[in-house]
């Protein structure tokens, strides 16, 4: 690698309008309602994070691996978080060509969510509630009686 091509690196700002960036379905114009859609898409929040945890900058390749993704894939998942201001994407002047994604001030601020889901997580589990219990939870509009 010369100094030439280290040092000759673009930034990427992908141009892509919201509706690209979002799901395909037709946004009712709810902030939140776009979010989840978004959000729940494949490997969306897998990848987010990975860049809240550690902002990067984070290769191609290396998240390919982490991820367990194929390539098609994750450029689509990369693409639509570069869109949505998520991520950055840096293409360097090299060969082979090299290419960078970093998170965002965007990404950083859900560190503290994934930080609570992760409470959460320790305090609950996924096995259903017990059918005592969910009933006293629909008759206590949303509080289970102790």
């Amino acid at each position: 690698m010369t100094s030439t091509s280290a040092t000759a690196a673009a930034t990427s700002t992908s141009v892509l309008s919201p509706s690209t960036a979002y799901p395909t379905r037709r946004s009712r114009g709810c902030p939140l309602e776009d979010l989840m859609a978004f959000l729940g898409k494949p490997y969306v929040l897998d990848i987010l994070r990975i860049f809240s945890e550690e902002p990067g900058p984070h290769r191609f390749l290396d998240l390919q691996r982490r991820l367990e993704l194929s390539p098609n894939t994750l450029t689509s998942r990369l693409r639509d978080l570069v869109g949505a201001g998520f991520l950055t994407r840096t293409a360097y002047a090299e060969i082979p060509p090299r290419v960078d994604y970093q998170g965002t001030a965007k990404t950083a601020q859900l560190e503290e969510i994934f930080e609570q889901l992760g409470e959460w997580a320790r305090r609950n589990d996924l096995r259903p509630m017990p059918v005592a219990a969910r009933s006293r939870r629909v008759r206590g509009l949303g509080q289970v009686a102790r």
